[in-house]
């Protein structure tokens, strides 16, 4: 899936479009992301950080608590994910254990945010979330499996390339909160 977010001042457009499109509207979710750093200074956060994922509203199959390494793929708009690890939890203690005895020596805490969102798919089954972060950083990410559909989506919506933010989400997020 090809992903690409941008910042904006305000989600009401983008909701007019939604429902002008006669989006499904999935439901309402939240998240708390940690993101931790790989300890080898070579490897940036654009490259690759593990996220320790809480969702108190959640509207997938996953579990309320996602471990996982997430790596970056750029592309000419947006990005890939590959996620070579990805476990789930019931409970964040649970996760946390897990941690501290395999990935502690590995990663370390970098800073961590949290989100509510809205999701919505559209009828050729691309996928547009509306969210905000920290309450104050209103974002909309993205979803398709094509670059024509990508190109589609940021058309529908009257976003240029160059609003869309470069690298993962979270990297994004940091410098937006000015976060050291």
């Amino acid at each position: 899936m090809i992903e690409a977010r941008i910042f904006t001042d305000s989600l009401n457009n983008a909701k007019t479009i939604l429902q002008a499109q006669k989006a499904v509207y999935k439901g309402t979710y939240k998240i708390i992301d940690e993101i931790f750093r790989n300890k080898n200074k070579a490897i940036p956060l654009i490259d690759e950080f593990l996220r320790l994922r809480v969702l108190p509203e959640n509207i997938w199959d996953d579990k309320d608590v996602v471990l996982a390494i997430k790596k970056t793929r750029l592309r000419t708009i947006g990005k890939n994910s590959e996620i070579p690890l990805k476990l789930q939890f019931n409970r964040r203690e649970d996760a946390e254990a897990y941690y501290d005895k395999h990935l502690r020596t590995q990663y370390i805490k970098d800073f961590s945010f949290s989100r509510v969102g809205w999701q919505y798919i559209m009828n050729n089954g691309d996928v547009v979330d509306l969210e905000i972060i920290e309450d104050n950083y209103p974002s909309i990410e993205f979803k398709s499996e094509t670059t024509s559909g990508m190109e589609d989506l940021l058309t529908l919506f009257n976003v240029s390339s160059d609003q869309v933010i470069i690298g993962p989400s979270a990297v994004a997020v940091k410098d937006r909160l000015s976060v050291s």
